[in-house]
């Protein structure tokens, strides 16, 4: 493959490997902006009635235009090489974040879960069906925003695209149970999928496993799920009813539109009750329901007295409903103990390591720790974190500290900014600029690069990248066009008094001067410091130029 397609996109480095293309990292050179690339693979670019059906599904899903979508560019051909250009989106899928992270609180969850449904809905009302919603389908941002990816496979809902039935499509583990049958799938499918991913980013788990995809298949088929508050007693029965409802076998019995799955997941969100007409759970499954712990103790408390037997004539009824509610208040004590005991601190639990991490992974590491970011976050400029990532915590990575307390975390801004001068006035040496840009608080690499073209003296600097008034980090490198002089030469630079290493990065790093050194003992000098150099600085020297330094070989100035 060319490494740019169409003479516009220039191809940067591979970044994934899917089913049915390759994706790369890749700049539109027309637009100066980096785009992914998904280019069909061999097999399929071939295959005539394939391509004609990857570029009309392609064309459908351009004319989305959702902040949780990523938004598809360009659909073109260079030669044989088909492919799709899409929105770049810097962050994680969902399906690595559920496996470092999950299980998630269910804030979390539930705000992750809406932005997908958004996406959902906004495809469902362009009559695009997905088809394939998964985690690795999902793209989260370094500030939490959840965007759906890869509706290459979708197919506009059309008279023309109802007949093509026969094909699965989709990971096993989140197909719908008509998908499994190779039946019509319709909207509730791509709402059965979204079900399954909460179910899991609040479990850690995916409802149906096995060891091979038919044997999954089947149980989407023919077997109910354990309810998610079985494997995390955090999830709220309103939630977990949401939950079923999204997947529920039957398509009739699921959410019709992701509108309401919206509405639904919201009022959980607000603390509201849902408004279901019925249970959510299969017929079959209600006799094995799971009831919450308050629930099966208040029970086992009132079992102490069966409803259809008469109290004793000689007991006031008055006596009996006492002893019941303080038999009730005596559990709820018992429970409230040991939540407070497990979550509010009653044992320790370890700090994880947060720098480098960007807010929303460092939320998902420390709900793990059953800890808690604090809501005041600190920022700072920061030459070695990347802005957005955090750069400081308070407490330390791997202190001891009780369970549900806050961390307070700094946020890098990135390296501070700085306005380049102007080093092209026609006068200024290259000592000169290394000097003003010091002054200015620059601290990068300069790069020296010979201009033998120019008819200025030598030294003189006569380009410099970045141009004038350009915003610059402070620590970036900075290039310096100099004058070698009517005859080609450069200037010996003076590195009389510093280190042997930072004269080699100027001499040999930035000139291209060769190096010899030799070492003497000093007094005058420290040790390791440059005390001559042949050529001496200032002299016009070719490119290429052996240059002798003398450095110190101490023991340096006497006291």
């Amino acid at each position: 493959m060319s490494k740019i397609l169409s003479e516009r996109y220039e191809i940067i480095e591979k970044i994934g490997v899917g089913g049915m293309a390759i994706v790369y990292k890749a700049k539109d050179i027309l637009l100066n902006r980096v785009v992914t690339i998904k280019v069909l693979r061999d097999q399929f670019a071939s295959d005539d009635d394939f391509v004609r059906r990857f570029r009309r599904e392609a064309q459908s899903a351009a004319s989305l235009s959702h902040p949780n979508i990523v938004s598809i560019y360009d659909v073109g051909k260079d030669g044989d090489t088909e492919y799709i250009v899409m929105e770049y989106v810097e962050g994680q899928n969902l399906k690595e974040l559920i496996r470092e992270y999950a299980p998630l609180s269910s804030e979390q969850s539930i705000n992750l879960a809406l932005q997908i449904a958004r996406a959902i809905r906004h495809a469902h009302e362009h009559h695009i069906i997905h088809r394939d919603i998964k985690p690795h389908n999902i793209l989260v941002t370094a500030d939490g925003r959840a965007k759906v990816t890869d509706f290459g496979i979708a197919r506009a809902v059309s008279a023309a695209t109802m007949t093509h039935t026969g094909d699965i499509i989709g990971s096993v583990h989140y197909l719908s149970p008509e998908q499994a049958k190779g039946v019509q799938t319709n909207e509730q499918s791509d709402l059965y999928s979204l079900g399954i991913i909460l179910y899991e980013l609040l479990t850690g788990k995916v409802p149906y496993d096995g060891e091979t995809p038919i044997a999954i298949a089947l149980k989407h088929l023919q077997e109910n799920p354990v309810p998610p508050s079985s494997l995390n007693p955090r999830i709220s029965q309103e939630l977990e009813n949401v939950i079923l409802k999204a997947i529920a076998k039957a398509p009739e019995r699921r959410y019709q539109t992701a509108s309401e799955l919206i509405q639904d997941l919201t009022r959980v969100q607000n603390g509201e009750p849902l408004q279901m007409t019925e249970q959510p759970l299969e017929e079959d499954l209600e006799s094995t329901r799971i009831h919450k712990s308050l629930s099966n103790g208040v029970n086992a408390a009132l079992s102490a007295h069966p409803k259809d037997e008469p109290p004793k004539t000689n007991q006031p009824k008055n006596k009996r409903k006492a002893w019941i509610i303080g038999a009730v208040a005596a559990l709820l004590l018992l429970l409230a103990g040991w939540f407070g005991f497990s979550y509010l601190g009653g044992s320790p639990t370890e700090v994880p390591n947060l720098v480098g991490l960007s807010k929303l992974e460092a939320g998902y590491a420390t709900e793990k720790a059953n800890l808690k970011l604090d809501q005041n976050v600190d920022e700072e400029y920061d030459d070695t974190i990347a802005a957005g990532k955090i750069s400081a915590q308070s407490p330390k990575a791997g202190s001891t500290v009780k369970k549900g307390r806050s961390i307070k975390i700094t946020v890098s801004k990135g390296p501070e900014m700085l306005k380049m001068s102007n080093l092209l006035t026609g006068q200024m040496t290259e000592e000169d600029a290394r000097n003003k840009l010091k002054s200015d608080g620059f601290t990068g690499d300069i790069k020296i690069i010979p201009d033998t073209k120019s008819n200025l003296p030598a030294g003189i600097v006569t380009g410099q990248n970045p141009p004038a008034n350009t915003p610059w980090p402070k620590n970036d490198k900075i290039d310096l066009t100099v004058s070698a002089g009517a005859n080609g030469n450069l200037v010996m630079p003076n590195v009389v008094g510093k280190s042997a290493a930072e004269a080699q990065k100027i001499l040999v790093d930035q000139m291209n001067l060769q190096v010899v050194i030799l070492n003497e003992s000093s007094t005058d000098y420290p040790k390791d410091a440059v005390m001559a150099t042949n050529p001496k600085p200032g002299d016009a020297i070719p490119p290429g130029t052996i240059v002798t330094i003398t450095v110190s070989d101490g023991p340096g100035p006497l006291a």
